[in-house]
């Protein structure tokens, strides 16, 4: 039975222009969705291109080999969150709120441990952080009754492994 659920892969590439096409025409062709897609520059001036998204392990195994394939790809790691740190940061705007709604969204930012970046005219601006489920639960929890925009930045990640 094929298992489908989140994967994270951690690509180390040239950084040079088309490389992202190349790599998201890899996903279009087998028709998968990618979920969160972060790119940053390494010190050595390499692209360092994190994605996640939901497979089974077969269909994991078969695009990491055809990233591998392309001529700007270094390398291709399959992230494991248990061993790894990963991060997201969230910035949320509400709707205009009611005087009594809003005790209940300080509360649900508070809870998640949150800061109020500006309030004005009875709307705020949120920013959250923590794993994408943990970012997912806080958005659900407000709705769309609460929030206006969301923009969220992506997995960051870091293995725990210290070589």
């Amino acid at each position: 039975m094929k298992v489908v659920r989140t994967r994270i892969f951690s690509i180390l590439c040239e950084n040079e222009p088309g490389v992202m096409m190349r790599i998201t025409r890899v996903f279009m062709r087998r028709q998968i969705n990618l979920d969160s897609i972060t790119v940053g520059i390494e010190p050595t001036g390499l692209a360092r291109i994190i994605l996640m998204f939901r497979s089974d392990d077969f269909m994991a195994e078969f695009l990491r080999k055809a990233l591998l394939r392309l001529v700007q790809i270094i390398d291709v790691e399959t992230i494991d969150p248990e061993t790894s740190i990963v991060r997201e940061v969230a910035l949320i705007k509400t709707h205009r709120l009611g005087e009594q709604e809003i005790p209940e969204v300080l509360h649900q930012i508070d809870k998640i441990g949150g800061r109020v970046l500006e309030f004005r005219d009875n709307s705020l601006v949120a920013e959250v952080y923590g794993d994408h489920e943990r970012i997912q639960k806080f958005i659900d929890a407000l709705g769309p009754k609460y929030i206006k925009e969301a923009a969220r930045s992506g997995q960051v990640i870091v293995s725990r492994k210290m070589e």
